[in-house]
């Protein structure tokens, strides 16, 4: 199953579902690497409706049961969604120019309007503006999903909010991370600001490792950059830990300095752990990138991209920590020492 494409999966689940009419599907294909469908089924002897949730890529085999996530619906709720399509002009069948195979959303559904018994649309990653009336709707199926999934709505809702930019920093990109203008990429007041980060040296550590460059840049905290590029393709993605939701000054420091081949080495670290080889933890990336010693704490880069305080000592008041890779003057292990020495 993990071979089938998409749509077959979702002809698996419509036919566990053949004896349940469909009111709605949803489907996110490939939006933020995700594939996602979503269906609302009608349960007549139940006087209710079931929304259904699958994470397609999580479907491997053809028991389709155990990959359900759903939550009941009382019909009065549905009937009063149909309502509001017959009363108001809706746009019934749209279908925008799908120019690329990312961020497809497809909404199908057996609602009744003044035009037609049914209504279906396409379009890639936002709401367009002509079918605002749809935006209740959306709300509606997202709000009776865990809130995890509240991440899409405010994507697909974008267009309309007017916060497209937030979203759009983030995706991949054309881009010659060493020949392109990147003062094409930033505004020219972030370009000044950083320029000036770069020339002041506040980019602390840069390392590649794999197709990903890793930053730490000072400012008003320490933020954590991460470029990942491919270098074949010359396609690019950014992220900043910062509260800035555009191309940052941050990230115009770090292209800088990469450019200028201005790299420092993350200090490496390690729990230790009997169970492995030190071989096979660093070949599966067990190790963490540290920024040194704060306190009683390591600071280092967690698996969710953020700077994070873990203890130097476990609750047995235990050291069980090893480190990879230190700088040449051996600073961390120096820092280690001195809080091992004066605890």
């Amino acid at each position: 199953m993990s071979n089938f494409s998409n749509d077959e999966k979702i002809k698996l689940i419509k036919k566990y579902y053949k004896k349940y009419p469909i009111f709605l599907e949803l489907s996110l294909i490939n939006y933020e690497n995700y594939n996602i469908y979503i269906c609302i089924n009608e349960i007549s002897k139940n006087d209710s409706y079931r929304l259904s949730w699958f994470n397609l890529d999580e479907i491997t085999d053809r028991n389709i049961k155990k990959y359900i996530s759903c939550e009941y619906i009382s019909a009065s709720v549905i009937e009063m969604i149909k309502k509001d399509f017959l009363d108001n002009d809706i746009n019934y069948n749209y279908h925008g120019e799908i120019l690329k195979n990312d961020y497809i959303v497809k909404l199908n559904a057996n609602i009744p309007t003044k035009e037609c018994e049914t209504i279906n649309l396409s379009f890639r990653r936002y709401l367009p503006g002509t079918l605002s009336n749809y935006f209740d709707l959306l709300v509606f199926i997202f709000r009776n999903m865990p809130k995890k999934y509240e991440d899409f709505l405010f994507e697909l809702l974008a267009g309309l909010t007017k916060t497209t930019e937030r979203y759009e920093y983030k995706q991949e990109f054309d881009f010659d991370l060493f020949n392109d203008d990147i003062n094409e990429l930033f505004e020219y007041q972030i370009c000044k600001r950083g320029e000036k980060y770069y020339q002041e040296s506040r980019v602390k550590f840069l390392e590649k490792i794999d197709d990903r460059y890793f930053a730490i840049v000072e400012g008003t905290e320490k933020y954590l950059t991460i470029i990942k590029y491919k270098d074949e393709e010359k396609r690019m993605q950014v992220y900043c830990s910062c509260p800035c939701e555009f191309y940052c000054k941050h990230m115009y420091a770090v292209i800088l300095a990469i450019r200028n081949n201005e790299f420092n080495r993350f200090y490496k670290i390690m729990y230790k752990n009997p169970d492995k080889s030190l071989l096979e933890r660093v070949t599966n990336f067990d190790y963490l990138l540290c920024l040194g010693v704060v306190e009683q704490n390591f600071e280092i880069i967690n698996n969710y991209g953020d700077i994070e305080l873990v203890p130097i000592l476990d609750v047995n008041d235990r050291y069980n920590w090893q480190i990879l890779e230190d700088s040449e003057d051996e600073k961390l292990t120096k820092q280690v020492k001195y809080f091992l020495d004066n605890k």
